[in-house]
């Protein structure tokens, strides 16, 4: 419950990106006057942990609050049979049919893989990264959005080496000067891009890594290993399987 925002979005992206910027806060601290003994260390668990158990907490609020205002709620997969018929399915098979006069269709997306060898098999998505139980470690986002890059800079602000592989421009859709100066900001702070590149493969080396290969827009290839390699190129709605012909509905 709560959709993209409270599970894979907003709510834990900002927690994540709050914990970067303590981390960056005490590394600065020094010149400051504070007195810090060590550079800080950071504890990937911890954050993962604590930030699913502030999803879950908002997950059962909002159940709470449907239950106080007589809400029914069905955990179940809904196709609609015809215009005013939906039929749900849930996890242990049991079926409910449901009419109605109106119904709202508010399904929202997934995110969405490239069609090259290896994406589904040894990747993982923007929205996996936020219960990623191990640490993520040299880590490839692969996208230029708005998405691709928040995640690009809470993880490099906790401490992983991360890089970017960036098709065409930043922030497609956005002012291209802002976006560039965002741009140079986080490449020099550290975070690597891989400019006018488009990944081919993603291959499972004997070590346990991931070695991505990419076109680049001049006809060159190149390839490099990654502990883990984050894909943020889009999403995908969540409409074609709810049988909307069946509702009249066209798309």
């Amino acid at each position: 419950l709560g959709g993209t925002c409270v599970n894979v979005g907003c709510i834990p992206k900002k927690l994540m990106h709050q914990a970067a910027l303590l981390g960056e806060g005490m590394r600065d601290a020094a010149s400051y006057g504070w007195e810090v003994d060590e550079l800080p260390k950071h504890s990937w668990e911890t954050m993962v942990g604590n930030v699913q158990m502030h999803v879950k907490s908002l997950n059962f609020g909002y159940r709470s609050e449907l239950m106080t205002n007589a809400v029914k709620y069905l955990n179940a997969y809904a196709t609609f049979t015809d215009d005013h018929t939906l039929r749900c399915i849930d996890k242990k098979g049991k079926e409910t049919t449901l009419t109605a006069e109106r119904f709202i269709v508010a399904t929202g997306g997934r995110p969405r893989y490239p069609d090259i060898p290896g994406a589904r098999e040894h990747c993982i998505t923007s929205d996996d990264v936020f219960a990623l139980k191990t640490p993520p470690g040299k880590t490839l986002v692969v996208g230029a959005s708005y998405v691709a890059l928040a995640r690009a800079g809470f993880l490099h602000g906790v401490g992983f080496e991360t890089h970017v592989m960036m098709r065409s421009i930043p922030l497609r859709g956005f002012d291209q000067q802002m976006a560039m100066q965002i741009k140079n900001y986080m490449a020099e702070h550290g975070i690597g891009f891989v400019e006018g590149a488009t990944p081919t493969a993603v291959e499972l080396t004997e070590g346990g890594r991931k070695k991505v290969s990419w076109k680049l827009a001049d006809g060159s290839f190149g390839e490099a290993e990654y502990d883990t390699v984050l894909l943020a190129i889009g999403r995908d709605v969540c409409t074609n399987e709810l049988g909307l012909d069946k509702a009249g509905v066209a798309l």
